[in-house]
Order: structure tokens, then C-alpha cells, then sequence
């Protein structure tokens, strides 16, 4: 068995229409990134555009429209903390 190493590197980002940083692990071999690029991120329970949930099985040759159309990388994970202002009145919750 074979293992080779993806090159992975761990952004640390800051909004520019929320008051919000991110930290995100991108495969830069697939989706290369340097200091100072700008990326749209949106957050889905689902890839239907119906917001219905899917099958858990992505296929990118059927035929019906998928979120991940409109996008050059998409990933599929799971969200390990969030976290908020522990002084702002706003809601905040931990995963």
C-alpha cells in the first residue's frame, strides 16, 4: 500500500462582510492559495439547490443541479468548533 502526502495548508482569514475570522484547512494542490486572495465560503447541510437533504452520494456526471456547481472547490467535512463572543449579546454555539 502506498501513502503520499497532499499538501495541505491552514488559513487564517478574515471577513470582509462579518465581524468573523475563520481558520480552514484547504488542499492547495487542488485549490491554490496565496496571502492576500479572496474566496467565497458557503456553509450546507445539502448540494441540492432545493435545500432538500441529498443522498449522501455526490455524482458529478447526473444530470440534475447541484450547489457545487457554481463553485471551483468544495469540500466535505465536518465543523470542529465554533465559537463566539463571549461579551456580544448574539448567540454563539460550540460544536
Amino acid at each position: 500500500m502506498a501513502f503520499f502526502s497532499v499538501p495541505v495548508s491552514r488559513l487564517h482569514c478574515e471577513s470582509e462582510s462579518f465581524k468573523m475570522d475563520l481558520i480552514l484547512d484547504v488542499n492547495t494542490w487542488l485549490y491554490p492559495m496565496e496571502l492576500g486572495d479572496k474566496f467565497r465560503l458557503v456553509l450546507a447541510t445539502t448540494l441540492r439547490e432545493d435545500g432538500y437533504p441529498d443522498s449522501g452520494d455526490w455524482n458529478p456526471i447526473d444530470n440534475e443541479g447541484s450547489r457545487a456547481d457554481s463553485f471551483e472547490y468544495v469540500m466535505y467535512g465536518k465543523i470542529y468548533r465554533i465559537e463566539g463572543d463571549e461579551s456580544s449579546n448574539e448567540p454563539s454555539g460550540r460544536l
